[in-house]
């Protein structure tokens, strides 16, 4: 039930909203310009009319910003922060995330390629390319589409086959010899067939790090993606086949990992005072321990970009995906198939510890076969707008994880069975009905209801053991020496969700939205390096929210705000826990309330000056929780604690100048830039779990056509060279920091035919 508190709160966003909105009440009904249009609701409309904190990005200001990828596109949205742990790129909004090194978890945001759910977050590593726009959903999904979700979800939109001859074409380098392709070509093959085919190839010989141990740069990516579109379009019909590939062997993100002890063994004062950071080499590693003779293993040196690795971080993924969507219009109503399956393997080798010996080297290999289908009926019967549809999802994954850690003083293992590790196949079934329906009850007040049953089954037969050696053969094998745990078990949980709400166009160009939506998300299991395998219940999320959307001044300046309140019940939380020896687990904890304020405005001032900025406030805690944590500070209880990726502030914002040079020729000056305050990386709040605040601003500066045929652009990224945590975990025996990336610039250009 809402209690008085957010009662209070929502009444007084409402009454500061609406007298707002009507000071602005100013822009023309008729014009026809600056009109965004998204499919957020599974139908086309005006951004302006869609009762749901939305942002929305095209794919020109995608290319120009060379958004390919998680962290690329969290830069245009307040209150959405990326988190990147063990190749695992997730998305955070509004405080509802994944941080986790387990990758059979399904993520609370859910990505989506073309209504094509991607299930694990490995498979964001997978470049966006070719791209029509993106839309970022804050808050709970499940009664308009595929997968339930309590955080949110990101949908990207392809672009489609037309019946025209043409391409496109972008080519882009940086100072750290980091080269990137991409572009398109587009056919018919007659009168109602049309082809697309797009490509991403990026490749490098360097990097923006340097590895101290083999005395090389490292950094360099190598990855080739294609997608081959076909698309039938007659009267009533339309038919869209999608097959793409991908092959990524590049070198991934490395870690640093400074040293937590005194000599003596005990936590030293550099890390418990939280600044640790200004001083890498202040403590040790291993306290008394030496893993050999070579000294540098012993303190990790200050530069962020510099490593000392004898087991690289390397990348080898491959994945073949297909999708067929079949439309057909049935009078007023249109049905809509979308069936998908994928294949994606993922291998990946780390030196956790970042040292030149075999102290903590970590090996993790994946194998999924996804296969989704989903069936909706739309239309419109008077003033009632409805959705109904199914979902079916299976996804089965084998899952061989360890780590090596036979030179590790602080982890003496027998010298046969030198590896912690974990060998399982998980099969997650899920089913679910869902409709969204939407009355005019007049002109301009509409009534919002949504229900969604979802009923989820996962199954595990797997084990933990300390092994030996490992295969490099196709299932990545690890030789079991002494048998930890076993499971060969199944979890089933069902839920009802729903949403509610009432939209209110206070004039045509304005509108008022409130709503109360519940998301779901199943239970799971966490199966550790050489632990306990352990299972966890379902989170369950409420969200209360008022939102605001307008534009004025003849459509040139669009202002939206969003008031929300979330009630999160059990969330799953990834926290240190004794049954797992190496790396933090997933576990219910308790409760979590926030509440926060989404607010973004665009102004397009002249046909040639434009603005935008955009500010999040977040204000969360866990509640309701007995649950303890040991850390260096000793035992912490949870409750009253900040979560994990929750900054008190978010805002982001870009100016853009665009000066005519001739009647073929332009020049277009653009910066934008991003502010996160400091937040906590792990759940137990403590300083030595902080990261700092940052700022991050990127530059651009090109000449091309005003038609868009042509440019050539010199850019700069992070120009400021902020260092930024965007990863920490920290554990009984080591530190491990993933940073984000240093200062770059570079060239870019493109055209189309």
């Amino acid at each position: 039930m809402m209690d008085a508190t957010k009662i209070r709160a929502l009444l007084g966003a409402a009454a500061f909203i609406i007298p707002f909105t009507s000071a602005w009440a100013q822009s023309s009904p008729d014009a026809d310009a600056n009109e965004i249009v998204v499919s957020a609701q599974k139908r086309s409309q005006n951004m302006r009319d869609v009762p749901l904190s939305i942002t929305a990005v095209g794919g020109d200001d995608l290319k120009r910003n060379q958004a390919n990828d998680v962290s690329s596109i969290t830069n245009l949205s307040t209150n959405v922060v990326a988190t990147t742990s063990a190749g695992l790129p997730a998305f955070t909004v509004r405080g509802i995330g994944l941080n986790v090194f387990a990758a059979n978890f399904d993520a609370p945001v859910a990505v989506h390629i073309d209504e094509v759910y991607r299930s694990k977050p490995y498979m964001n590593m997978m470049p966006f390319y070719d791209i029509d726009r993106v839309e970022v959903l804050k808050g709970p999904q499940g009664t308009l589409f595929g997968r339930n979700t309590t955080g949110g979800a990101v949908n990207f939109y392809t672009v489609q086959p037309t019946n025209e001859v043409g391409g496109q074409m972008s080519i882009s380098g940086d100072n750290f010899q980091r080269y990137r392709v991409e572009g398109a070509v587009n056919s018919p093959l007659g009168q109602h067939l049309a082809a697309r085919l797009s490509y991403y190839i990026a490749q490098g010989n360097g990097g923006p790090y340097y590895n101290l141990y083999s005395g090389s740069r490292y950094g360099s990516p190598n990855v080739y993606a294609g997608r081959l579109q076909l698309k039938y379009q007659h009267d009533d019909t339309l038919v869209r086949l999608a097959v793409a590939g991908y092959r990524d062997r590049s070198e991934g993100m490395p870690y640093k990992s400074p040293g937590i002890f005194n000599p003596d063994g005990s936590f030293c004062a550099p890390l418990l005072q939280g600044v640790i950071d200004k001083n890498k080499a202040a403590c040790l590693r291993f306290g008394s321990g030496i893993p050999g003779p070579d000294p540098s293993a012993l303190r990790e040196t200050q530069s962020i970009r510099e490593i000392n690795a004898d087991y690289l971080w390397m990348v080898e993924n491959n994945s073949v995906d297909t999708n067929l969507r079949i439309e057909q219009k049935i009078g007023s109503a249109t049905l809509t198939s979308i069936t998908a399956y994928t294949a994606f393997e993922r291998y990946q080798g780390e030196d956790a510890d970042n040292t030149p010996y075999v102290t903590a080297n970590d090996d993790y290999y994946s194998l999924l076969h996804q296969l989704t289908q989903e069936l909706r009926l739309s239309g419109e019967v008077g003033s009632l707008t409805y959705l109904a549809g199914g979902y079916y999802e299976k996804d089965t994954i084998h899952e061989v994880d360890s780590a090596d850690v036979s030179a590790n003083p602080l982890l003496p293992l027998p010298p046969t069975s030198p590896r912690v590790g974990n060998n399982f196949r998980q099969t997650t079934r899920s089913l679910a009905a869902f409709t969204n329906l939407e009355y005019r009850v007049t002109p301009t007040i509409s009534l919002i209801g949504g229900l969604r049953y979802t009923n989820d089954k996962i199954s595990l037969d797997g084990t933990t053991f300390l092994g030996g050696k490992i295969s490099r053969g196709t299932s990545r094998t690890v030789n079991q020496v002494v048998p930890v745990d076993a499971a060969n078990t199944s979890r089933t949980d069902s839920n009802l969700s729903f949403r509610a709400g009432v939209n209110w166009h206070i004039t045509p160009m304005q509108m008022v939205y409130t709503s109360i939506s519940r998301g779901f998300r199943s239970g799971g299991f966490s199966v550790p390096f050489g632990g306990v395998i352990t299972t966890f219940a379902p989170e369950r999320l409420t969200s209360y929210e008022v939102g605001y959307k307008g534009s004025f001044f003849d459509k040139t300046l669009d202002f939206n705000s969003a008031f929300f309140w979330y009630d999160y019940q059990k969330l799953q939380v990834n926290a240190a826990d004794p049954v797992s020896p190496l790396t933090p687990i997933t576990r219910n904890i308790g409760a979590s309330r926030s509440y926060g304020v989404d607010a973004d405005l665009t102004w397009r001032a002249t046909p040639t000056w434009s603005f935008r900025a955009g500010v999040g406030f977040l204000d969360a805690k866990f509640t309701n929780t007995d649950r303890v944590i040991a850390t260096y500070n000793g035992i912490i209880p949870l409750n009253g604690k900040r979560p994990v990726n929750t900054p008190k502030w978010t805002a982001q914002g870009a100016v853009q100048k665009i000066v005519p040079l001739s009647s073929d020729l332009e020049l277009r000056l653009r910066t934008d830039g991003r502010y996160t305050a400091a937040r906590y990386l792990v759940p137990t709040g403590q300083i030595f779990d902080r990261a700092a605040p940052y700022w991050i601003q990127n530059v651009r500066v090109s000449v091309g056509a005003p038609d868009g045929s042509w440019e050539i652009a010199a850019f700069g990224k992070n120009i400021w060279d902020s260092q930024y945590l965007t990863y920490l975990n920290n554990n009984s025996f080591q530190r491990v920091e993933i940073w984000g990336d240093p200062a770059s610039y570079g060239l870019q250009a493109s055209f189309r035919f």
